[in-house]
């Protein structure tokens, strides 16, 4: 292992720490352990929401699944709450809701669910939220959740955009860089609006490795007025190590000018540095100029039409080698116990990244970004990589009005920032997205 440690293995050896500070005597006696003191159910828009109050701060949850049932560990936590506390109140897609101490000091709440269900989760500051819904009825199921888990001067700053200005006429011949306000830095201070939960680095201080598709020669795809995906990738790069810096997290990037790094080269990268994400930031298109949202993708092969035309175009500096007999093939790749080992940890990420970016763009400008779902699918670019890694497809230039809208900085800024919130929180482990 060469002496590194993964961030499933930093969160075990987390949990650990926690549970011997939460048992010590001494802890217990100089803070003493949270009371979950009331549980309640309220209808949303098709979901239910499940709201769990604590007497003073809520504490950390753990989170894991076992057949229909969602079951969230509560260290340090006790109760006086009945075993079914909200019995009677049930309804689908929920069908018991179950409190027990397991241990001394130690309270689990179990939500058993009917047929298939996505769930999110949010820890605010005095409660823990639990909204389920039917598998695919309710769409951005997070996003209310994470937007609600901001301090007021946040939530301030999420005040509707003003309406953008006419669609500027950009030549498609290369512009100089005075020319191009797409890709300008971020100043040193960016203003992005910051939860309160996620807003100190996890322990440790993890690095993020942000990798901006394409560069130098290789332009990726492009709008009709010429807009290139390799400039508002490194555009949204830079913002995105800033929010993250302005987090407290390290955060790198495979290139940061307009040079092209080979595929197999960028994992490679991350790995050198021993970083504990890769994402990876791309600008989509579609055969259809109406099709218009936000996906996020994880290493894995599909039979998915419009992913394996995706990843094509994606892959087109892979090695000539990649795939056929005279080189490694996916199949073989995801044999790798590595990559094994990060495929859920990346598509947990995905989901995080996909909700947070989306309720991040819908509350800043007012409007309803599509959706488009954490997916997998065979990228070059993610092959290799030895820690959690996601491709961020974060909009369609064959979309003209997304186009424009991607290349305003406040967007990029809100996009930028919705990202950085979802990596913040899935290294501190205080939101979950995911289905049953």
């Amino acid at each position: 292992m060469g002496g590194r440690w993964s961030v499933a293995e930093k969160t075990i050896a987390a949990i650990i720490a926690t549970a011997v500070v939460s048992f010590s005597p001494v802890a217990l006696a100089s803070i003493g352990p949270s009371t979950l003191e009331s549980a309640r159910i309220e209808h949303y828009r098709g979901a239910m929401e499940l709201h769990f109050a604590f007497e003073g701060i809520a504490p950390r949850f753990y989170l894991h699944t076992q057949n229909s049932e969602l079951l969230i560990d509560l260290p340090s936590t006790i109760t006086q709450l009945p075993p079914r506390p909200l019995y009677g109140q049930e309804a689908a897609p929920v069908k018991a809701i179950r409190i027990i101490n397991v241990a001394p000091g130690k309270a689990q709440i179990s939500i058993e669910v009917e047929g298939k269900a996505d769930y999110a989760i949010a820890r605010l500051k005095h409660e823990i939220v639990v909204r389920l819904a039917t598998a695919g009825t309710v769409r951005n199921l997070a996003a209310p959740i994470l937007v609600r888990n901001e301090p007021p001067s946040a939530q301030a700053a999420y005040a509707p955009a003003p309406p953008l200005a006419p669609k500027p006429t950009v030549r498609k011949a290369a512009l100089p860089p005075e020319e191009r306000p797409v890709i300008e830095s971020p100043a040193p201070q960016s203003q992005v609006a910051m939860a309160d939960e996620p807003e100190h680095a996890a322990i440790g201080h993890p690095l993020v490795m942000i990798d901006p598709g394409h560069g130098g020669y290789d332009p990726g795809t492009s709008s009709t007025s010429g807009i290139q995906e390799k400039d508002l990738a490194l555009a949204i790069a830079l913002r995105l190590q800033s929010a993250l810096q302005a987090r407290g997290f390290r955060a790198e990037m495979t290139r940061s000018s307009d040079f092209f790094v080979p595929l197999p080269e960028r994992t490679k990268i991350a790995n050198r540095a021993n970083a504990d994400l890769f994402v990876s930031i791309h600008l989509n298109s579609s055969p259809n100029p109406a099709t218009t949202g936000i996906e996020v993708y994880y290493l894995n092969n599909t039979t998915d039409h419009s992913t394996i035309r995706l990843a094509r175009i994606e892959n087109a500096g892979a090695p000539s080698s990649y795939g056929t007999d005279g080189g490694p093939n996916l199949n073989y790749i995801l044999t790798d116990l590595r990559q094994q080992y990060k495929a859920n940890e990346s598509a947990a990420l995905a989901r995080m990244i996909e909700a947070q970016a989306v309720a991040s763009l819908d509350a800043g400008l007012g409007t309803n970004v599509n959706e488009l779902g954490a997916k997998m699918g065979p990228f070059y670019v993610l092959v290799g990589a030895h820690m959690p890694a996601v491709l961020v497809e974060t909009g369609f230039l064959s979309n003209a009005g997304e186009a424009q809208r991607l290349a305003s900085p406040q967007y990029q800024e809100l996009l930028a920032n919705g990202i950085a919130t979802a990596i913040a929180r899935y290294l501190n482990a205080d939101v979950a997205v995911g289905n049953l």
